[in-house]
């Protein structure tokens, strides 16, 4: 009999102990966590905006070559996608991170707009269109790292 005592026992912190896993992890994080992501994102589409802004204003300058504009295009695309996809993999967990996710948010989209249209330029006057939208941009992410660092 005092076997199966012992058995139960160990069972049950067993199950107490999953139970409490499984509920830690699949609760949403914290506002800190949250902030401190939004951030990072913030930071990576602000470079990934600059790396672009600066790119095309190289190009529209003929001082770059149309492989190395390419190449540099590319991986701001690749660098504003991986922040996007962190930005969407993580929801808020309250109504003051909402308010962070709904300011950045229109940012990020109109980013991606941006960088689209820079790349798809074909003249020097489009390059520097969209140079000034990146940075407008860029200044404007600044701002959101300025207020809420």
């Amino acid at each position: 009999m005092r076997t199966g005592w012992k058995i139960a026992v160990v069972a049950a912190v067993a199950v107490l102990f999953w139970a409490g896993l499984a509920v830690q992890l699949s609760r949403p994080g914290d506002y800190r966590a949250y902030h401190r992501t939004v951030l990072q994102v913030a930071q990576g589409a602000h470079d990934a905006a600059q790396t672009a802004k600066l790119t095309a204003q190289l190009r529209a300058g003929h001082r770059t070559t149309a492989a190395f504009t390419g190449a540099a295009f590319d991986d701001a695309a690749k660098a504003l996608a991986g922040v996007q996809k962190q930005f969407a993999g993580q929801a808020p967990p309250d109504e003051r991170a909402a308010g962070l996710r709904d300011r950045l948010g229109p940012l990020l989209a109109r980013e991606t707009a941006a960088l689209g249209d820079v790349m798809r330029a074909t003249d020097d006057a489009a390059l520097r269109s969209g140079a000034r939208a990146l940075d407008d941009l860029a200044r404007q992410l600044d701002d959101f790292i300025t207020a809420e660092g």
